[in-house]
């Protein structure tokens, strides 16, 4: 082959192996960009948390794929350097994020079945949720090649105070019903309800206050020969709801009077409430320890139930204490064990028409005190007490004979009766639901924020909480009952101070009494078993 021959097949060939090179070298650059290339998905719709809970903001990439070296940020509009979020690096770049938000911000899950990162999940976590946190969120990720960005709307919904409910009788048969509810985001629908029907509101009115919040203030006439009670509901969504109910059959009324003289009595009403409130944040604010006890019935007392939350339990034990019976305040209507722990109504002595039978703890409590303690109220092959009280009392309760057991004369408290009902000494009272009835009693106290809540312990939810503006010393307060063969059992929360450790409630029960108190369960439950279990009850002694 001649010498120019070979020389041009050779430069042909070296041109094929180059161009070979880079066709090669194209398509494996071609190949990673386009297996880097992807979309940031979010919802459609805005997505809502509640004040104080856990907010999920999704952001996924379509198609899924590992974005676990790839660059997470999420930030607020205009807000690029400062993040909520900042991943790089495979972790968290805390040093760069807002600081509202170091320590309230991660990676989370839009879905139960997420594969998180490995899985092209980037969606947002924000725990303990403020008012100030509502707005837009900018999903962005990033890659060697490209980068893409979503934004997503966060509402935040705030629950409004419970109703606070009041009742007016009008005429012989017609009860006025009026139901308050302040601090809502975004409105409530509010419903009235006897149980039977629902019932139409003479009026309804809503307004809106600082941040946005908005106030309800409706009420209805209603008669006690049709319905027993009235309900007021506020509603923002399923599971976000309160409920204040009303019993109408205890409602007083009111004398006649000129529409002109009706005007002045809800006029000087309105101010002798304020005049009070006043006077009672002064006591609060000097640190008063004084015994004087408000003497109306115009106390600042908000009521609240949402039964399907459960609560935070063994931090409430924290503040477990071991509350013993005085027997020094107890009726002669009551038996109490050696102990100090267990009580019942007298065999031999029963409560009469007309007098209370409650006795008072050993120790009370005044401003800074904050106490949880457990009552038991069943026993073993005899079942649960139908009747009782459990609360407390104010110090001069000691002292001031048979009054009527109301918060204006010292009393907070949750009783049961055999109508199946719960009731919270108010005036009127407040009915709820007993089912089931609590076999446990938890109650949690903070003095200086003005709580009293009761815990089904069983079942680890809230059964209401009271809120109210306590003056003086307290005690715990029990009340057995009347006609119940199971006596009421006071156990021991001091020890839940040291570290808490799981236990069934089996077994909790097994553990709480020691073999004394059980023993001398059985004695007192042996002293009355000739009792005849289907006689009459008398309320005033519950």
């Amino acid at each position: 082959m001649p010498p120019c021959a070979i020389k041009k097949n050779s430069s042909r060939a070296l041109y094929t192996v180059m161009w070979s090179y880079i066709l090669a070298a194209w398509g494996v650059s071609l190949s990673t960009a386009t297996s880097e290339m992807f979309t940031c998905s979010v919802p459609v719709d805005p997505v809502s948390a509640r004040l104080g809970h856990v907010a999920t903001v999704p952001c996924w990439l379509t198609p899924s794929m590992n974005a676990e070296g790839l660059e997470v940020r999420w930030y607020r509009p205009k807000d690029f350097d400062n993040p909520v979020l900042h991943y790089r690096d495979r972790k968290i770049q805390e040093a760069s994020l807002q600081s509202q938000y170091v320590g309230r911000s991660s990676l989370g899950l839009r879905e139960v079945t997420s594969e998180g990162l490995k899985g092209g999940d980037v969606t947002l976590k924000l725990v303990n949720v403020t008012l100030r946190d509502q707005g837009e969120y900018v999903c962005y990720v990033s890659s060697n090649q490209d980068y893409e960005i979503a934004s997503v709307f966060l509402n935040v919904t705030v629950m409004g105070t419970p109703p606070l409910l009041s009742a007016v009788r009008t005429d012989a048969d017609s009860v006025n019903v009026s139901c308050v509810s302040h601090g809502w985001k975004p409105r409530p629908r509010l419903q009235w309800s006897d149980g039977r029907q629902t019932l139409k509101p003479e009026k309804l009115d809503y307004s809106s206050g600082a941040h946005g919040l908005v106030s309800a203030h409706s009420w209805v006439l209603s008669s006690s020969s049709s319905a027993p009670w009235v309900s007021c509901s506020l509603v923002l969504s399923e599971g976000e709801e309160w409920e204040g109910r009303v019993d109408l059959r205890n409602v007083a009324a009111v004398p006649e009077t000129s529409s002109g003289l009706q005007t002045a009595v809800i006029i000087l009403a309105l101010l002798l409430l304020l005049s009070v409130v006043f006077i009672g944040v002064l006591y609060k604010k000097r640190g008063n320890k004084s015994t004087h006890v408000l003497k109306r019935d115009i106390v600042d007392i908000e009521t609240m139930r949402q039964p399907e939350d459960l609560v935070d339990i063994e931090n409430m034990r924290q503040a477990g204490v071991d509350v013993t019976l005085d027997p020094k305040t107890a009726p002669p209507y009551l038996t109490v064990g050696l102990t100090g722990k267990i009580v019942r109504d007298s065999k031999d002595n029963p409560c009469p028409p007309g007098e209370h039978a409650y006795i008072l703890g050993t120790h009370g409590f005044t401003s800074g005190s904050h106490a949880y303690w457990e009552v038991r109220l069943d026993k073993e092959k005899v079942g649960v007490k139908e009747s009782w009280w459990v609360g407390l009392a104010s110090g001069p309760v000691k002292r001031q004979g048979d009054v009527p057991a109301t918060p204006s004369n010292g009393f907070w408290f949750l009783s049961s009766d055999k109508e199946k009902f719960l009731r919270l000494n108010m005036a009127p009272d407040i009915l709820l639901p007993a089912n089931p009835r609590p076999r446990i009693l938890g109650v949690y106290f903070d003095y200086d924020q003005g709580v009293l809540s009761f815990i089904n312990v069983k079942d680890n939810k809230l059964i209401v909480t009271v809120r109210a503006m306590f003056i003086g010393e307290l005690f715990p307060l029990f009340n057995p009952g009347q006609g119940d063969t199971a006596p009421m059992t006071i156990l021991d929360t001091s020890h839940y101070k040291t570290e808490p450790v799981e236990v069934s409630v089996s077994e909790r029960e097994s553990k709480v009494a020691p073999p004394a108190e059980e023993d001398e369960t059985d004695a007192l439950l042996a002293s009355n078993q000739s009792r005849n279990h289907q006689a009459s009850e008398s309320k005033d002694c519950l």
